[in-house]
C-alpha cells in the first residue's frame, strides 16, 4: 500500500485544472511534479492538504480516506511559495508554531528547531521577525517550519525557488538525505526541470488536466512519450526539425523540410516506421545528441552543414544557435572553441538518440 494514494481527483475553476488524476507516492520516495506556471501543481498539492475541495476523486493516507476531513486531521505538512508566516512571531516562533500546536516538550522544541535551524543556515537569525529578514531566509523559515513536523505526507511547494544558486545547491543535495523526509512520503512541485532531474526518484510532467507522463528521471527526460514533455524538459530546449520518412532502395531515411538533406535511420528505427514511410514526423534531437563534426564525414552520411547565428561561452560548455535551413538548432559545444555568425559548420547527429513525433497528435511513435 502506498502511503499517499490519490485516485481520480477531479477539480475545476473557471476551466478544469485536474481531470481525473492518480497518483501512488511510498513510504520514503520523494516524488516531483514538475510543469509550467499555471498548469495545476499547487491546486494538486492544496487539494491534498484540504484546503481544495476536489468535485471528485479520494485522496488517502496510510490507508485511510482524508478528503472529506479538515487540514488540520490530515498530519501532513505544506510549505507556501508565499512563505505564510506570523508576521509578529521571530523566525524560531515561527519554526516551532507546528510543534508547540501539539505541545511538545519546550527541549524538543528547542532540539528541533536548532537543528532544522542549523541545515537551513539561518540559526543566525532566530530572534529576527519576518519584516527584519530577507525573502530567500523567510523562504527558508518557512521550509524549516514544515521540516520540524512528523507528518505522515510532506507537500513543498516551490521551497527553495526564491533561494541563491549556491543555497539551491547546498539543499538539493540535504533533501537526499534528510531522516525526516525518507521516513514519510514526499510530494514536490516546481516548474525547474533540472530541480526536478536532480531530486526527484521519480517525476511526473503536470500537463493539462493532469499528469501526463511519471517515471525516473531517466526515463522521462530520454524517452518523453509527447512534445509537450520534451519541449518542457531541458535547457538548451530539445531541437525540433520538421521532416518526413522516405523510402529508396530499400532504406528508410528522413527528408529534413526546409533544406532538402536527408538522414539516415538505425535499423531498429527503420522497422519500426517502415509502416509510415511517406508521412511526415517531427524529429526530436536533444542539443548534446549533436556534435561538431571533424575530418571526413561518417560512412552513413549522418553529418549536415549548418550556418553559425549565435554563439554563447557558459561555463564548461557554450551553446550554438546554427541555422539548418529555415530550422533552427541549438548545440553544446567545447568550451574552447569559437565561432562567428554566419561561419559554416558540419555537425554529427546520434542517430539512435532520435525522438519521433507525430505532428497532429504530438505523441512519441517509437515509445
Amino acid at each position: 500500500m502506498a502511503l499517499l494514494e490519490i485516485r481520480g481527483l477531479c477539480k475545476a475553476f473557471d476551466h478544469v485544472v485536474l481531470d481525473r488524476l492518480d497518483l501512488d507516492v511510498e513510504a520514503g520516495e520523494f516524488f516531483v511534479v514538475v510543469g509550467p506556471s499555471g498548469i495545476g501543481k499547487t491546486t494538486l498539492l492544496r487539494c491534498v492538504a484540504g484546503l481544495e475541495t476536489p468535485q471528485a476523486g479520494t485522496v488517502r493516507v496510510r490507508g485511510t480516506d482524508v478528503t472529506g476531513l479538515p487540514p488540520y486531521r490530515r498530519n501532513v505538512a505544506l510549505t507556501f511559495e508565499s512563505y505564510a508566516l506570523y508576521p509578529h512571531l521571530t523566525v524560531f516562533e515561527n519554526i516551532a508554531s507546528p510543534l508547540r500546536a501539539r505541545r511538545r516538550p519546550a527541549e524538543e522544541i528547542r532540539r528541533k528547531v536548532r537543528e532544522v535551524a542549523k541545515l537551513l543556515r539561518i540559526e543566525h537569525i532566530l530572534d529576527h521577525r519576518p519584516g527584519e529578514i530577507s525573502g530567500g531566509q523567510k523562504q527558508r523559515t518557512a521550509l524549516g517550519r514544515t521540516l520540524v513536523r512528523d507528518p505522515d505526507v510532506f507537500l513543498l511547494d516551490e521551497p527553495i525557488s526564491h533561494l541563491d544558486a549556491k543555497i539551491r545547491h547546498e539543499l538539493r543535495e540535504q533533501f537526499h538525505h534528510l531522516e525526516e523526509l525518507r521516513r514519510t512520503a514526499t510530494l514536490y512541485v516546481t516548474h525547474d526541470y533540472a530541480e526536478a532531474l536532480s531530486l526527484g526518484d521519480r517525476i511526473g510532467v503536470m500537463g493539462p488536466g493532469g499528469l501526463v507522463q511519471i517515471g525516473t528521471p531517466e526515463e522521462v527526460f530520454e524517452r518523453p512519450r509527447s512534445l509537450f514533455v520534451a519541449r518542457h524538459l531541458g535547457q538548451p530546449t530539445i531541437n525540433l526539425l520538421p521532416a518526413a520518412l522516405r523510402r529508396e532502395d530499400g532504406r528508410v531515411s528522413l527528408e529534413l523540410e526546409g533544406c532538402g538533406a536527408r538522414l539516415p535511420l538505425t535499423a531498429e528505427q527503420a522497422a519500426a516506421l517502415s509502416a509510415r514511410t511517406g508521412d511526415r514526423v517531427v524529429l526530436g534531437v536533444r542539443p548534446h545528441h549533436i556534435a561538431l563534426a571533424d575530418g571526413a564525414a561518417p560512412a552513413d552520411g549522418g553529418l549536415l552543414e549548418a550556418r553559425v547565428e549565435l554563439y554563447e561561452p557558459l561555463g564548461a560548455k557554450g551553446v550554438l544557435l546554427a541555422e539548418l535551413g529555415s530550422t533552427r538548432l541549438h548545440v553544446l559545444t567545447p568550451i574552447d572553441v569559437h565561432f562567428r555568425p554566419g561561419e559554416r559548420v558540419r555537425l554529427a547527429f546520434d542517430r539512435s538518440a532520435f525522438l519521433f513525433f507525430c505532428p497532429e497528435r504530438g505523441v512519441n511513435l517509437v515509445d
